[in-house]
């Protein structure tokens, strides 16, 4: 009697296809669209792998050319240093070509000069919180407090403070403290007479800034935020003779300046017009400040900072 074999679920080795088919996604649509953004967002920054073999004198030069002029607007902070109200510049971030190679911060160190200011003890002075800028490209302008605090150094007779602004080449007086400045100073060899030479040894260039716009002066933002580079100066046309500015604010400078300076090393005197950024990080803590102050709320822990 023959028997019958069962057969077998088993499937023979040489009967399995050779490739198994990728699964079929069922969002193609989004897995293109996450892997581009992904090569975009992994994009590494354009190189020039040459740099190193051209010669240290072009190297240098492509340093140089780097560097970028600012704008430092010293307003005061919250940050005291011995009970005293400090100020600090809206253009305080030290610029990048300190942190990128040892060649780079060689060439930083040598053309720019730390500004650090703190009164001795025992003294009402105000303090500076320090940052590095260019003697050669940076402009410090002067307003708003800092702008009142610099027409009393000048007045005043103290020697304290003499060299305060050493580096200084090119500075900036807006239009109002510069005219302050005239009216309270007595007239050519007459007492007061503003210490431009001795507050800045080094100045070059004095620029009278005018801050205003078509729809008159511009808001007060308070403090600039740090390392924001939201201020620019443009240089306007030198005015009129007959005008009210020049017989109250131009006249009377270059006749300081021509007293206090010898022949042939006056500064130059220039008119510019204060530019600011139409949005900046600041205007977050300008609103965030007088919605605090509108609710009668005061910020706890980090917001404390803001």
């Amino acid at each position: 009697m023959k028997t019958r074999t069962p057969k077998s679920n088993l499937v023979e080795v040489d009967q399995i296809p050779s490739e198994i088919p990728p699964p079929i996604s069922s969002k193609p649509a989004i897995a293109k669209a996450q892997k581009a953004i992904s090569s975009v967002l992994k994009r590494p920054s354009p190189t020039f792998g040459k740099f190193l073999d051209l010669p240290i004198e072009i190297r240098l030069k492509i340093w140089e050319e780097s560097l970028i002029p600012r704008v430092h607007e010293l307003h005061p902070c919250a940050k005291l240093y011995n009970d005293r109200m400090t100020f600090r510049s809206n253009s305080s971030q030290t610029p990048a070509i300190f942190h990128i190679c040892h060649e780079s911060r060689q060439l930083a160190m040598k053309k720019y000069q730390l500004m650090e200011y703190e009164p001795s003890r025992g003294t009402s002075g105000k303090g500076i919180l320090r940052f590095y800028f260019c003697p050669a490209l940076d402009t410090l302008l002067l307003n708003s407090l800092m702008g009142l605090f610099m027409m009393f150094v000048l007045l005043e007779e103290e020697t304290s403070y003499s060299g305060t602004m050493k580096g200084w080449q090119t500075v900036a007086f807006d239009a109002e403290r510069a005219q302050l400045i005239t009216l309270l100073s007595g007239i050519h060899g007459h007492a007061p007479q503003p210490r431009m030479k001795e507050v800045f040894p080094s100045l070059k260039n004095l620029i009278i800034a005018f801050d205003y716009t078509s729809r008159g002066k511009t808001r007060f933002r308070t403090s600039v935020w740090p390392g924001e580079n939201g201020t620019s100066l443009i240089t306007i046309p030198w005015p009129e003779i007959d005008s009210r500015e020049f017989d109250t604010i131009f006249q009377p400078m270059r006749e300081y300046l021509e007293n206090d300076y010898e022949k042939g090393k006056v500064p130059e005197i220039q008119v510019s017009k204060v530019k600011r950024k139409a949005y900046i990080r600041g205007d977050i803590r300008y609103a965030f400040r007088k919605s605090c102050a509108f609710f009668g709320m005061r910020p706890r822990g980090v917001f404390r900072r803001i």
